[in-house]
């Protein structure tokens, strides 16, 4: 039965995983993230690391391991993964144009838009800090 359970539980990882990379990489957000950047000829590099990174943290979480970096390197790691949450979720956004179709369908003014927007970006940045604070234990 555990064995059985390991397998079940590794293959739906596996294909998770695989699942959210490939939305990822056929929506097109990571060459879109390069045009922006004006970094087009590294598409290939980013996807390797967006794959390995996606693996390596998955195998972090999962074994509970612990990596000691400071007050410094919390900053550093915290400001990184804020920047690339920040750029994936507005590149999902623009390619999606998510917010435009919705606001047509609920006849949202566009001079509303920018505040949906803020607001959008604080529930997620208060939900973040709920989050972490649960993971924490207070």
């Amino acid at each position: 039965m555990e064995l059985f359970l390991i397998i079940f539980g590794l293959s739906s990882g596996i294909m998770v995983g695989a699942g959210v990379i490939s939305l990822l990489i056929l929506v097109g957000i990571i060459p879109r993230m390069a045009q922006l950047s004006n970094t087009r000829s590294f598409i290939n590099f980013y996807e390797k690391i967006l794959v390995i990174g996606t693996f390596l943290g998955s195998l972090i979480s999962i074994q509970n391991i612990g990596i000691t970096v400071g007050k410094v390197g919390v900053l550093v790691f915290g400001l990184a993964y804020g920047i690339f949450i920040g750029f994936l979720s507005s590149g999902l956004a623009e390619i999606l144009d998510y917010i435009p179709i919705i606001s047509r369908r609920l006849k949202i003014p566009t001079i509303y838009l920018k505040y949906i927007i803020i607001s959008l970006l604080i529930g997620k940045v208060i939900g973040s800090f709920i989050g972490w604070k649960i993971v924490e234990g207070g």
